[in-house]
């Protein structure tokens, strides 16, 4: 099963679209340039919007833009919001449910792992993902 799901690579896509674009844009403009269809995406952008990841206008000119800059923006935000957070295990997070909690071999194994990947996460940042398309895309002019 993937940790990243769907929804959420579509939206680190829609983000890092907005980043590049530094103004807002429209859910149909994002779910064209990103392949993905705009009533799934216009889900998305609502959990992000309420997440306060991005702020919507409405009118002729309204659409989608960064809440914050996008070096604020991390992975793990992103995950949070669109998916919940990050459980390997759901003891490590409720530990009321098992009772062998104390005497687990593999409890704290997990729990390292979960700390891990989501310190990693929160390392990965929209801006640096913007940064690397830029990047590509002057090295192909």
């Amino acid at each position: 099963m993937p940790i990243i799901k769907r929804e959420t690579d579509y939206a680190l896509r829609a983000l890092t679209r907005l980043a590049l674009a530094g103004e807002s844009l429209a859910v149909s403009a994002l779910a064209e340039g990103e392949d993905v269809p705009p009533e799934f995406l216009r889900k998305i952008m609502q959990r992000l919007n309420q997440a306060g990841i991005v702020k919507s206008s409405q009118g002729p000119f309204g659409g989608y833009r960064l809440a914050r800059p996008a070096r604020q923006v991390s992975a793990l935000d992103v995950i949070e919001a669109v998916q919940g957070p990050l459980v390997m295990n759901e003891c490590i997070s409720n530990p009321k449910i098992c009772r062998r909690i104390d005497s687990c071999p593999f409890r704290r194994r997990l729990s390292a792992l979960e700390a891990g990947l989501n310190s990693n996460l929160a390392k990965v940042r929209i801006s640096d993902a913007a940064r690397e398309i830029q990047s590509a895309q002057e090295t192909a002019r």
